[in-house]
């Protein structure tokens, strides 16, 4: 399996296999904490292979920089089925938060783990300004 993309953004739809991203971001800027942002996105495309058909659990998490879950993770099963051009297939994952609150400044970090292995990170930015 490689991970094609797994980002954070305004924005993210799959529409027929054909995935859409708006907006790509790693960091959010406020006055004052706690914050909440009112709207984002994680767009995930995964490429599984020929020999990875089959289902495969995921789970995305947003934690604090201590590790502390900030949301309750994300979980789910990929249904791979055999390649249409016998070589791989493509997964794509989008996930739309509304509301998130951070309490603090600092890196937050999103996970993504497949079949009980961590896959891949990004970080998310928290700076108070002004």
């Amino acid at each position: 399996m490689e991970t094609e993309i797994f980002t954070l953004c305004d924005f993210a739809q799959d529409n027929q296999s054909k995935l859409t991203i708006v907006g790509t971001f790693d960091s959010i800027q406020a006055p004052q904490f706690p914050v909440t942002h009112p709207g984002c996105a994680i767009a995930c495309r995964l490429r599984f292979g020929v020999k990875e058909t089959g289902d495969h659990e995921f789970k995305i998490q947003l934690t604090d920089s201590t590790g502390k879950d900030l949301l309750q993770p994300v979980t789910g099963v990929i249904t791979v089925r055999p390649p249409v051009n016998g070589q791989f297939a493509a997964a794509n994952i989008v996930l739309n938060f509304n509301q998130l609150q951070f309490p603090q400044p600092g890196r937050y970090s999103f996970s993504l783990m497949v079949d009980g292995q961590w896959v891949t990170g990004l970080p998310l930015f928290l700076n108070k300004i002004g």
